[in-house]
């Protein structure tokens, strides 16, 4: 027993709970050999505190006991209740002898049993969550690295001395077999740097979970005929085995048994099988002992199952739980979808009663919370029930798109029609009231539903209490767009009618009487007016002003907090309920200003719902009380530095905070983006998600790409003027150094002539030359000229361009998606498909087809979309980019980004909601005969009449549902992101404890939980914990694999950060697979031709290990591509290419081969000279270097002449003194690879005084010989 099993008293916490099986199971012993029994009983240990349940809980994923879905635990005599705590059962005894009891069926359990059975024997594979009946998943690629096991020690023999260490530290202990395998790798790498596909990044690889039979389903003779109901029968079902055997198998209360049925005549009578006799027809109470005893691949299947995944993660193969996989823009052409009626039978044959998720949601907020289990139990439920709403709100929405449901308003226009499905409330988002009329209508209004999801999630974390808000979901597909919603408890009901008589015609007519629930504060449509309450006043002063820095103000003489285009609804259950919270956030002024009010028509914004992010309203109150001095408590307690929401939005209302804080934007805020772009404080971004990812963390809307490009651009223009200014500093810097030199020069011949002639006179006078004359000439110290230090001028190409370039990418690529939101939502459903083609065709695939045309059928040209041409398609695209985000696309931007077009078409896809087919698209008429060259002769090719086709595309909802993040993991976070410098241990607890939290609650497949192990990786590597950090960097690149998708920039900046960790681990072939992964992924978009990092990056890491591991050759390789890398995006003249060539030259005066040394560094010396000055260090350097090998390699060519000297006047030893030369100049030495240049110079100087005198002793030896 260990101390951690006591408490302070010694009294012991955990019980040691041991649980009796139920007799012939055959689970219990499937996975053992045949010799050995099967279970009679297993072991668990759990804590006094826990509860039945949580016994229950492990049972359902125990091996031996996973089957058994409908079980009771005994204690005695004693059916045990699941809410019982094993405390109180027990006393304070030591150990719990439970027994399980199979409980009779119902239907529902069986139904339930079924389901859970289909799980474990693989039907539902890894790929699926709650959208996939609408968009495909893919599986993760992380496993198919190969990476090996985290290494756990690096620390190196005590006994080595220091200078042991010192001498070795750059040679990394790696066996043979790593070599071999890192410079395999390496070679791959240089190889494949550019032939890259997207269709290999994008290969799904085959699914982990297989079903274990063939199929598993109810049978069609269900229901349950009344006369087998009374003999205990519940369900008929269907299975299928791998060996080709289909049974029939009747369910009962008492459990599972195979009838007599077949496909063609009913008969549920249990079977008798030849030899068996009656025990064969006897029921088993689990339905996978019974189809075991029929089927032997069965129990094989599901051991190479436990098998394949016991050396596995388990994040390849979970499936989420409340959130959802990533849906891919490229997925297979291939994808098997097998038939399985269960899929539909299952909506038959639900039990549950008609939810009501707003009933469900509000209860939980009800719950107490009053300890942390409480608060973490109800957190987890409320993640749950949002999960579930967004499954069934985007289920129903997309029915709606279909024209499955029939509107509660059959008659009004499609955009007005509303729908009532399962207790939510369906609308088009559109301005169907004209409430946006003045904001720029349906374009303002769905800016305004993304505002007020926005303020939903924002209310997810704050946890109000007496303000209620409503689940809300976005679903968009095919151009058009739904809000679903739980509507507020008795708003839809009706109060009963009214019959009456038309006075004036006499017609009897119906009137519904007024709804007693209706508008109590803010907006009330039915009076247009701006109402108050105090008591919904008081609560939202309570609970939101603070939290949004909401200032209280009077509209129409009523005193309101929230702005006044919100609503304040008390519903049936008297509950506060507020909605239409969009306008909680203030206008951004400056660009209303600038872009909508006083502009034309023509060049307008296209609405006036342009409000500032949350973010942003936070970063400014935060420096704001800084910069005051407040204290941060006391300054929220008061609400210092409120705004009015309807500052601007209201005629007549103004508020200078609301001014202040849009000029902090674009102050303060933009220009500080691009500025740590350019300093590096920022990863230069993958993609254009990237971008905003990065825009939205600091406060700053999409609508400002274009002036971020224009800001970056500015900041790269003055750059470049001042690198120009710089070089010609440089150039008359070195003029003015030549002319010292010249006069230093001379100085010193003066001073050389003057002296020899005091010697002279000397030595003519025959007198001893005096010591001072014999001394080193010495010139004053302010007349000599040290060697400059300065850093170099460098332009921020690596950090900019990239940035340039991603963000004019998701400017092209939404523009693209607004005008195929245009032209898709009034075309059916079944065309949109071939307007994207025909689209993507008059953008990406004029080179192969110069005249493409719509894909619509016979007689279905009159759309719209068929008259497109590809200069009005540009010339649309051009228009959007400049009316939304106010950018002007540079007039090559078409040929520029055609030219390497797959990250364009991604961005397309995601933007828009677009699967395309992973195959091969042909952009010109070569690419088309490369591939008939490459297709085998037998196998027919089918030349495609255009680019895309619409069989290529699949068009899928994209859904933005609200978002829950535990609350009591980010308290846990920030205590140990607190205490991490005074108490290590106790932080590190901390912060894995809320890592775990979050995992409970969201699920380990969550993408908040892939950001903490990403931050966790960081945190232990600080601390010195490295194997630890690899690990958690390996499980954030597999989550955001599956929740992000592998070609994510999540998954790119997780990826590298993995090989940064690896490769301080020392673990070389690892970190080469992970680069190789990041370069193919980053390559297949052709991130090198626009100044990207990580490529180089990741090549100076791999020629780092290669001399780590002593192989000076393949770091030559590396640093060849990496110059020709350089070539390629700058010149053989920029500084750059002078490091990697000095770097070469190192390398090979390492391993003395000097001519080749002299070779690479020979150029450095007029590109130091140029970009640093003559007399930096480094160009001083380089000069000596030049003249040091140059003498060293005449030094070797009088060495060579005199061998061949002594070879003539003896043979055999002028062939020994050439092997033993030869030996000399090919050996390599590594120890000098990472020399200085101060180090390698003494070297080169030693090496060629050494060779001197050698040659001078061989030479005296001969002599002495001769005499």
């Amino acid at each position: 027993m260990s101390d951690n099993d006591k408490e302070p008293n010694g009294k012991r916490t955990n019980l040691e709970v041991c649980i009796k099986l139920p007799a012939g199971l055959i689970s219990a012993g499937a996975s053992k050999k045949k010799k050995q029994q099967p279970l009679t009983e297993v072991q668990f240990q759990f804590s006094r505190e826990a509860k039945v349940q949580d016994i229950l809980d492990v049972l359902a994923v125990t091996y031996a006991t996973r089957y058994l879905t409908n079980i009771d635990l005994k204690f005695g005599k004693r059916i045990l209740k699941d809410f019982q705590i094993l405390g109180d059962i027990i006393g304070n005894e030591l150990f719990l002898n439970l027994q399980i009891v199979l409980k009779p069926y119902c239907t529902r359990d069986v139904l339930k049993h079924v389901l859970t059975l289909r799980e474990y024997l693989g039907f539902s594979p890894e790929t699926i969550d709650g959208l996939s009946e609408f968009a495909a998943s893919t599986s993760s690629k992380f496993q198919q690295l190969g990476l090996s096991d985290i290494k756990r020690n690096l620390e190196q023999d005590e006994d080595e001395s220091e200078d042991s260490k010192l001498s070795e530290k750059h040679v990394l202990k790696v066996s043979d077999s790593e070599k071999s395998d890192f410079e395999r790798t390496v070679k791959e790498i240089l190889s494949g740097i550019n032939h890259s596909s997207v269709t290999e990044v994008n290969a799904p690889e085959s699914n982990i979970i297989t079903p274990c039979l063939r199929s598993l389903s109810l049978s069609a003779y269900n229901p349950v005929p009344p006369s087998y109901k009374s003999e205990g029968h519940l369900l008929y079902l269907q299975a299928g085995t791998l060996e080709g055997e289909n049974f029939h198998i009747t369910a009962s209360t008492s459990g599972f048994f195979i009838n007599k049925s077949t496909s063609t005549s009913f008969d549920p009578v249990p079977k008798e099988f030849a030899n068996e006799g009656k025990v064969s027809s006897q029921a088993k109470h689990t339905l996978f002992d019974l189809l075991a005893l029929r089927s032997k691949k069965l129990i094989s299947h599901v051991n190479d199952f436990e098998k394949k995944v016991r050396d596995l993660n388990p994040i390849a193969y979970i499936k989420p739980v409340n959130t959802f996989l990533h849906k891919p823009w490229m997925v297979s052409t291939s994808t098997v979808h097998s038939g399985d009626y269960l899929r539909m039978q299952l909506d038959s044959l639900s039990f549950e009663t008609e939810r009501n998720f707003n009933d469900e949601f509000q209860a939980v907020k009800d719950l107490p919370a009053d300890t942390l289990q409480a608060r973490m139990d109800s957190e987890k439920l409320l993640a749950k029930i949002i999960s579930e709403f967004t499954v069934v709100a985007t289920k129903g929405a997309m029915s709606i798109f279909y024209g499955d449901f029939v509107a509660m308003n059959p008659d009004a226009t499609k955009n007005e029609q509303i729908f009532l499905k399962d207790n939510i409330f369906y609308s088009f988002v559109s301005d169907v009231n004209g409430a946006f009329e003045s904001k720029g209508g349906h374009e303002a209004a769905i800016a305004a539903s993304n505002q007020d999801l926005r303020i939903i999630n924002l209310l997810n974390r704050v946890g109000t209490q007496e303000i209620r808000y409503l689940l809300s979901t976005i679903v968009e597909f095919c151009g058009r767009r739904i809000l679903a919603q739980t509507p507020v408890p008795g708003l839809l009901s009706t109060m009963g009618t009214k019959n009456y008589r038309d006075p004036e015609t006499g017609e009897d007519l119906v009137e519904d009487l007024p709804n007693d629930i209706s508008v109590m504060y803010g907006y009330d449509e039915s009076t247009r007016r701006v109402i108050s309450n105090k008591a919904f006043d008081d609560a939202i002063q309570k609970e939101l002003a603070k939290v949004f820095h909401l200032k209280s103000h009077e509209i129409d003489g009523s005193g309101i907090t929230l702005s006044s285009q919100s609503k304040g609804i008390m519903g049936f259950d008297k509950r506060k309920y507020v909605l239409d919270l969009a306008n909680t956030c203030p206008l951004d002024i400056n660009f209303v200003r600038d872009h909508y009010d006083n502009v034309d028509v023509e060049k307008q914004y296209p609405h006036r719902q342009t409000l500032l992010r949350p973010e942003l309203v936070e970063k400014w109150w935060q420096q704001k009380i800084q910069k005051e001095g407040l204290d941060y408590n006391t300054a929220y307690e008061d609400n210092k530095f409120s705004f009015n929401p309807d500052a601007y939005q209201v005629e007549g209302i103004s508020d200078g905070t609301v001014d202040e804080i849009s000029d902090y934007l674009r102050d303060v805020i933009l220009p500080g983006i691009v500025e740590d772009y350019s300093t590096g404080n920022v990863t230069a971004p993958y993609d254009g998600e990237h971008v905003v990812e990065n825009l939205h963390i600091n406060g700053v809307n999409v609508r400002y790409l274009g002036t971020l490009i224009e800001l970056a651009k500015k900041c790269l223009d003055d750059q470049i003027k001042k690198y120009q200014s710089h070089l010609n500093d440089v150039a008359e810097g070195n003029k003015e150094h030549e002319e010292w030199e010249k006069e230093y020069l001379i100085k010193v011949e003066k001073l050389i002539k003057a002296r020899q002639e005091e010697i002279n006179k000397y030595v003519q006078e025959g007198k001893e030359v005096p010591k001072e004359l014999t001394e080193q000439i010495k010139l004053p110290e302010e007349e000599l000229r040290k060697p400059t230090k300065e850093a170099p001028f460098i332009i921020n190409k690596d950090e900019l361009l990239p940035l340039i370039h991603a963000s004019e990418i998701e400017i092209i690529s939404r523009s693209i998606k607004h005008i195929l939101r245009k032209h898709s939502k009034n075309i059916p459903l079944s065309l949109v498909p071939a307007l994207i083609a025909f689209v993507f065709n008059l953008v990406f695939g004029i080179g192969y087809n110069s005249s493409p045309s719509a894909e619509t059928g016979d007689g279905l040209n009159g759309y719209e979309f068929c008259t497109l041409t590809r200069s009005s398609l540009l010339e649309s695209i051009s228009e959007q980019a400049f009316l939304r985000f106010r950018y002007v696309l540079p007039s090559n931007w078409i040929e520029k980004y055609t030219a390497a077009p797959f990250a364009l078409i991604r961005s397309i896809c995601y933007q828009f909601g677009i699967q395309l087919a992973n195959k091969d698209y042909f952009f010109n008429r070569e690419q088309l005969e490369i591939a008939k060259q490459l297709q085998e002769k037998k196998s027919r090719f089918l030349e495609p009449l255009a680019t895309f086709s619409a069989e290529d595309v699949t068009i899928i909802p994209r859904v933005k549902s609200a978002e829950y993040d535990s609350i009591v993991s980010d308290e846990l976070w920030a205590q140990g992101a607190a205490t991490i410098e005074s108490d290590q241990n106790t932080a590190l607890s901390l912060l894995s404890q809320s890592v775990t939290i979050r995992e409970d609650i969201s699920s380990t497949l969550s993408k908040s939980v892939a950001e903490k192990n990403l931050s966790l990786s960081t945190i232990y590597n600080n601390v010195g914990l490295l194997p630890e950090a690899v690990n958690f960097a390996r499980k954030a690149c597999m989550i955001y694999e599956r929740v992000c998708g592998i070609d994510s920039f999540e998954v790119l900046r997780s990826l590298s950060n993995l090989a940064v960790l690896e490769l301080s681990s020392e673990n070389v072939l690892n970190t080469a697979l992970v680069y190789k992964r990041i370069i193919s992924t980053v390559q297949s978009f052709n991130l090198v031709a626009v100044h990207h990092p990580i490529v180089i990056s990741a090549l100076n890491s791999l020629e780092q290990l290669a001399l780590g591991i002593e192989n000076p050759r393949l770091a030559i390789d590396i640093l060849k591509h990496l110059a020709e890398i350089i070539v390629s995006l700058d010149s053989a003249d920029s500084l750059e290419f002078g490091y990697v060539q000095s770097r070469i030259g190192n390398i090979y005066a390492s391993m003395n081969i000097m001519p080749r040394a002299l070779e690479h560094i020979s150029c450095t010396k007029d590109i130091f000279t140029t970009q640093l000055g003559m007399n930096h260090e480094l160009s001083v350097q380089a000069k000596q270097w030049n003249e040091g090998l140059n003498n060293l390699m005449k030094t070797k060519q009088q060495q060579k002449a005199l061998q061949d000297e002594q070879t003539k006047s003896n043979n055999t030893e002028g062939k020994a003194q050439r092997k033993e030369s030869k030996s000399i100049d090919e050996g390599p030495n590594p120890e000098l690879a990472d020399k200085s240049v101060e180090e390698l110079l003494s070297f080169i100087e030693g090496d060629s005084q050494e060779s001197s005198k050698k040659t001078k002793t061989k030479k005296n030896k001969n002599k002495n010989k001769k005499k």
